[in-house]
């Protein structure tokens, strides 16, 4: 649970937090639905370029 405290004065800021914790949960969502390996794959075990 996330408890956010600010003065009444601060709306916009509030709404952009709560936007982007919102925007970060729903991409979270989207890759263990649709893209789990990703979620799976250490760091080291690609290697993105190859000589």
């Amino acid at each position: 649970m996330v408890i956010l405290v600010s003065p009444d004065e601060a709306l916009v800021p509030v709404l952009i937090v709560v936007g982007l914790l919102v925007a970060g949960g729903l991409f979270f969502a989207c890759l263990l639905l649709f893209n789990r390996p990703a979620l799976e794959t250490e760091p080291g075990d690609v290697r993105v370029v190859e000589h």
